[in-house]
């Protein structure tokens, strides 16, 4: 059914985006350029974040973005203080819709998809989009989580997902049929790591490297299952035979970092990994880099992986989730199998033992990643599904 005939006046249409909150993450970022893009393409934007916080309001402020609040509070102590809040978010959340008529309510993540496909059926939004992110295996932690995820896919006109991998894993799991997901991969800005190429020796030499040094680095939030302590001991094993080895972790602690420092200790490796926390310019990181690494146990589909790749980083990834896709014909890149260190250490060793001979694919990768993962491709499947419907 053609949508565009639905659409309210004033602009080409209202959106109306729902995510948890406004904090920098994968989905997160990727909602801040598709709304950003949509609003220069004359598009009405709401987001409507559960939580009140998170460092990307500033940056929807900059794009003219409305934000409306939820008012739901995870931090609260008590369990019964934080459902009431999340009740009374779904309350606003309707009313949201109600009130506002967009024409499409576009939902990110399980529990936004739950909560805005709900609202969207409740006020008869004429459009509602959910899309899956990641692979399900929230399902496995919280098996409850099984049922609020079916509910999520019926209400929705339009199931999304970010790589095929997550696609044929909602089927698997929800029986969903995989023919009626849209796959839309995420989309990248070249515009920031196009500015920080430039700049390498610079960063170099601002994180005391020197011109010998061989710099691997990892960007992912320091989480169990994003892989570091396997990553530690494959690069303490390689490293014990190369001095010019260097490891770079960027990301915010969330609980495993005075582990990490404890593994790094064991393994006499102090001087040689340095844990950065969350950084705002990852770009410029990686132009300083002559590795990347994705160590995950899971993934739905990485921007970090992508991001790595559009610096010209030969990368070495878990074959886990959309990471097979994401290094389908990039050279000088490498699979190894998640929670093995042993694996691990033989990607890294291939990984290192290529550079200098694999300069020449830097900018195969650049090309074909550009080509792949742009951010209005993104956009523009996105706006045939707001147009057109499904």
């Amino acid at each position: 059914m053609n949508k565009q005939n639905t659409m309210n006046g004033g602009g080409r249409g209202r959106i109306l985006l729902v995510v948890g909150s406004l904090i920098v993450g994968g989905t997160e970022t990727q909602l801040a350029m598709l709304a950003e893009q949509l609003k220069i393409r004359g598009w009405d934007i709401d987001v409507f974040p559960l939580a009140k916080y998170g460092a990307l309001l500033e940056r929807f402020e900059r794009a003219g973005v409305h934000v409306s609040y939820g008012g739901y509070d995870s931090t609260r102590p008590l369990k019964i203080v934080r459902l009431a809040t999340l009740f009374v978010c779904q309350a606003r959340l309707i009313w949201r819709v109600l009130r506002w008529r967009p024409d499409v309510v576009h939902c990110f993540l399980p529990l936004t998809n739950f909560m805005g496909s709900l609202a969207g059926r409740i006020a008869f939004a004429p459009l509602v989009i959910t899309s899956k992110r990641a692979l399900g295996t929230h399902q496995d932690r919280h098996p409850g989580w099984k049922w609020l995820d079916r509910f999520a896919n019926l209400w929705s006109d339009v199931v999304t997902a970010n790589s095929r991998a997550v696609a044929v894993d909602t089927e698997l799991r929800d029986g969903y049929d995989v023919s009626r997901i849209v796959v839309v991969p995420n989309g990248l800005d070249f515009a920031r790591l196009d500015e920080a190429r430039d700049r390498r020796d610079e960063t170099r030499s601002k994180l005391g490297l020197s011109n010998g040094d061989i710099a691997i680095a990892m960007v992912a939030n320091l989480i169990p299952y994003k892989g570091h302590r396997e990553l530690i001991e494959a690069f303490a094993r390689i490293a014990a035979n190369d001095p010019r080895l260097r490891l770079f972790l960027a990301g915010e602690d969330r609980g495993i970092a005075h582990g990490l420092l404890s593994d790094i200790r064991r393994l006499g490796i102090e001087g040689r990994v340095n844990l950065m926390g969350q950084r705002s310019d990852v770009p410029m990181l990686l132009s300083a880099m002559d590795v990347g690494v994705l160590a995950s146990h899971e993934e739905g589909f990485s921007n970090a992986l992508l991001e790595k790749l559009a610096a010209g980083l030969p990368v070495v990834a878990t074959n886990v989730g959309g990471n097979p896709e994401a290094l389908e014909d990039m050279p000088d890149c490498v699979l190894v199998e998640p929670q093995n260190a042993d694996d691990l250490t033989r990607g890294l060793a291939i990984a290192v033992g290529n550079l200098g001979a694999g300069d020449r694919n830097r900018e195969v990768r650049q090309n074909r990643v550009r080509e792949r993962y742009s951010v209005d491709a993104m956009v523009d499947a996105y706006e045939r599904l707001y147009l057109c419907g499904p």
